[in-house]
């Protein structure tokens, strides 16, 4: 009898999909698997209740009273939102990204596992900051990164390949290496979610991630539903949309770009609703924690 020839420590053990192809950078890509057809209609079927209604089917809902519904869901009782759900697949994004992810507890991760999955293109997998980015390639600090990545890469290639189970070899890894996850969540906590994450605060792959997840569902569906999604995504917005004032006022607190005029505000005992001097989506900007 011959003894089996093995590729890899565990016979568990397998190929992760590429994430990039030819050597591209890798960026976040985000794929919205699936909502809630009719979304603010099925919201209303059940939200009716609260005013002594009963309806049966989302065809019963007029597009008026479907905006009715979601204005006092958003002012007031807020559960008809979970009645909208929502599937998300994000790819290109970082270890550093999904452990902040997943700090949203009320929603269901499935990630690509580490412990199996072999990334046998760690080397061309790992994202690089825009700080570093944005410099010229002969610069010194991006020939560091960049060596130090390509290192890295070969060492976790290396023990992969001599026998050390993947679990072992991920250890060695970048914090920014490029992983997937699938994402569930419903439109209530997603906007709590969003309240964090567009925030200046936020690192700037959440601003990336934000901006496609709003095109994702402007683009989702037939196009007869584009102004539901049209008023889902003006729900987004920073958490001083919510609280009336600046969350974050500490001294080792990022600068922010709206700051100012939101304390402003709160000052003169004005309510977020009157805020028309700002853009809720002014903090996705990429420099909006940064003086310019």
């Amino acid at each position: 009898m011959t003894k089996e020839v093995r590729r890899w420590a565990d016979e568990a053990m397998f190929t992760a999909a590429p994430l990039t192809q030819g050597g591209e950078p890798l960026k976040p890509r985000v794929t919205l698997t699936y909502m809630t057809p009719d979304p603010l209609r099925v919201m209303a079927v059940a939200a009716g209740q609260y005013e002594g209604k009963s309806f049966h089917s989302p065809d019963e809902i007029t597009q008026d009273y479907a905006l009715h519904v979601l204005e006092n869901a958003a002012k007031s009782l807020s559960a008809p939102l979970e009645f909208i759900a929502m599937h998300w697949y994000l790819e290109g994004v970082t270890r550093s990204f999904t452990h902040q992810l997943v700090r949203q507890r009320t929603a269901t991760y499935i990630q690509e596992s580490m412990r199996f999955a072999v990334k046998e293109n760690a080397a061309h997998e790992v994202v690089m900051p825009p700080s570093i980015a944005a410099l010229a390639d002969d610069d010194p600090m991006r020939i560091i990164w960049v060596d130090h990545v390509a290192r890295t890469g070969w060492v976790y290639n290396a023990l992969v390949n001599g026998g050390i189970p993947a679990e072992d070899a991920r250890g060695g890894l970048l914090m920014n290496i490029g992983t997937r996850v699938h994402y569930r969540t419903n439109l209530r906590d997603l906007i709590v979610h969003a309240g964090l994450r567009l925030c200046s605060q936020a690192q700037a792959e959440w601003k990336e991630v934000w901006r496609l997840m709003i095109e994702q569902i402007m683009c989702y569906g037939p196009s007869e539903e584009t102004w539901q999604h049209r008023e889902i995504v003006k729900l987004f917005k920073p958490v001083c949309y919510n609280t009336g004032k600046c969350e974050f006022t500490a001294s080792t607190d990022r600068y922010c770009v709206i700051r100012t005029r939101v304390q402003d505000h709160y000052n003169n005992g004005e309510p977020p609703s009157t805020w028309i001097d700002i853009n809720p989506l002014e903090p996705l900007h990429p420099e909006a924690a940064r003086r310019m």
